[in-house]
């Protein structure tokens, strides 16, 4: 990381706040949580086992007996790392969970048992508290181990921080004294990544000013959306590492782009009535502006992506934007996939008209309250 930040060019650095190449850098080498979700239960079938005698010891010339088991497979489905699950967190009290598979994005455990000579309520109430009491160690255990990950993230920030300040002052010092030589250093012209111009001030409205579920005046959504375009045709433009950051890592540099305009009350990954929503402005108990950020993979999961949008919204709130990232070829034709699949969505009412430099429509969520969603797709490739 030092490497890269001592190779900053001053062009970089003057078109790059501090803080947003910190996220940067802290981003690219940092590992993201653990984000664990559904338990999927499946039945195993029958298994054989082997049984010892009470010593423990085989029974001479007969071999080892078996008894057959019934088998119940619990899946606990995750996002992130499966090497991170064999890492020892700073802070436990007890041994790491116990698992039979650990794949991609699910940590596997088998749960054994006999029905022979039993009542099913026994066995059912001693499954149950097995499977509760193994979920409970995994998720203490992915707990402490996202811990860790936000203070090493916040470590790796201030360093990044501090290696950058270092950077300017020495570009800085290099360019006075060419300066002071009459030596044109030129410049390369190179795209980096642009946090956009820091804007007016802005004065939200208090809720005895407004009788309207519109908490938010136009003027101040379109402000927000016209951030949200800054911050990311400037990741289209920049540099690889940049394009090549994970939903969380982008997230972070959009949170940080609105917190510069609106005094770092922006929040990410909070929950909003039904989910967690990765994008949060909450104001006197409610909601300025909702928004989920998520990776490109097909009109289906776009689908689902508004779905889970829609879903997080309450009654109060009006002004919300999905956020799509593309990493793959033909954007134009993704981008008119990602039309086609909002205007069919079945809660979308209309295209609004009076946003001519961003794409926003009318949806109706669950309470019959109308919202304005604006949808953005960036190109990553």
């Amino acid at each position: 990381m030092k490497d890269e930040i001592s190779s900053l060019t001053s062009e970089e650095l003057d078109e790059n706040s501090t803080d947003s190449l910190a996220i940067i850098f802290s981003s690219k080498y940092t590992p993201s949580q653990i984000e664990l979700h559904d338990v999927i239960k499946k039945d195993g079938g029958q298994v054989e086992k082997e049984v010892q005698n009470r010593a423990g010891i085989p029974t001479p010339g007969r071999g080892t007996p078996t008894r057959k088991y019934e088998r119940l497979k619990v899946k606990f489905q995750f996002d992130g790392d499966k090497k991170l699950f064999r890492y020892k967190p700073s802070s436990y009290n007890f041994s790491p969970p116990l698992y039979d598979k650990l794949r991609k994005s699910e940590v596997v455990r088998y749960f054994d048992f006999r029905t022979q000579n039993r009542d099913a309520e026994e066995v059912k109430e001693e499954l149950h508290s097995d499977i509760e009491d193994w979920k409970d160690d995994v998720r203490l255990w992915v707990e402490n181990l996202n811990s860790d990950i936000r203070q090493m993230r916040e470590k790796f920030e201030n360093k990044a921080r501090s290696a950058i300040e270092r950077r300017r002052g020495e570009v800085e010092t290099k360019t006075k004294v060419m300066e002071d030589l009459g030596v044109d250093t030129g410049g390369s012209g190179s795209q980096g990544f642009v946090v956009p111009e820091k804007k007016r001030s802005i004065e939200l409205p208090k809720l005895e000013d407004s009788s309207s579920p519109d908490i938010v005046p136009d003027n101040h959504y379109l402000e927000i959306l016209g951030i949200i375009d800054d911050l990311g045709v400037n990741i289209e433009r920049s540099a690889e590492r940049v394009r090549d950051l994970d939903e969380e890592s982008l997230r972070d540099i959009f949170l940080a782009g609105i917190n510069s305009h609106y005094a770092g009350i922006a929040q990410g990954e909070s929950f909003n009535r039904s989910g967690k929503t990765d994008i949060l402005l909450p104001y006197e108990n409610r909601n300025l502006f909702v928004a989920e950020c998520k990776f490109w993979s097909g009109q289906a999961q776009f689908v689902d992506a508004m779905d889970q949008l829609l879903g997080n919204l309450t009654v109060r709130d009006s002004h919300a934007c999905l956020m799509m990232f593309s990493r793959r070829a033909r954007f134009d034709e993704i981008r008119r996939k990602a039309e086609k699949a909002t205007k069919s969505h079945k809660q979308f009412e209309t295209e609004l008209p009076d946003y001519d430099d961003h794409d926003v429509y009318r949806f109706n969520i669950d309470s019959g309250t109308p919202v304005r969603v604006a949808v953005k797709v960036f190109n990553l490739k």
